[in-house]
């Protein structure tokens, strides 16, 4: 199928830029805790900018990997339940539910997102670096189209009868 083809390389990209942020992450705090600890090293207030935004859309983006692995909108005792074969029809509830949510929680994000990143992302700068603030708010409606997606793919998969791949981490 080639959307799951697009949706694996999608992922893969989207691990690195996790991996890449969450280190940018890393090396803005410690850039903090030794600007407050060691005298001759000193204090600079960009890194608290690169904390933000790498906080931000790491949380975002892996949102985006952990629904398309399904772990993400659905609860445990539900993936318990799903599992069981002798429950057909709660099986197919639960399913119908899950999908109803996701594809209202990825709308509502992409509409309102974009309204939010441009009505209000668009007229902010960081008080820091005097960076426009848009690049942060995009993250929101980037997570629901992605998740959108995602979603048509996985229940693209579920009409079909494939199975979930799990696919390793590959960054």
């Amino acid at each position: 199928m080639i959307l799951s083809k697009i949706c694996d390389v999608y992922t893969r990209w989207l691990n690195r830029i996790i991996l890449f942020l969450g280190l940018a992450l890393m090396a803005a705090v410690t850039i903090q805790i030794l600007g407050r600890y060691v005298p001759f090293i000193p204090l600079w207030l960009w890194p608290q900018e690169v904390v933000n935004v790498s906080l931000v859309w790491i949380i975002f983006l892996g949102s985006i990997v952990a629904l398309r692995e399904k772990e993400h909108f659905t609860v445990d005792v539900f993936s318990i339940l799903m599992k069981d074969k002798k429950a057909p029809l709660l099986n197919a509830a639960l399913s119908v539910l899950y999908y109803g949510v996701g594809f209202v929680i990825a709308l509502v994000f992409t509409y309102y997102g974009f309204f939010f990143f441009r009505d209000w992302g668009m007229i902010q700068e960081s008080d820091i670096t005097g960076i426009n603030l848009g690049y942060i708010y995009f993250s929101v409606p980037v997570a629901g189209v992605s998740w959108f997606i995602f979603l048509i793919e996985s229940l693209m998969r579920d009409l079909t009868g494939r199975s979930q791949r799990h696919q390793e981490v590959v960054v």
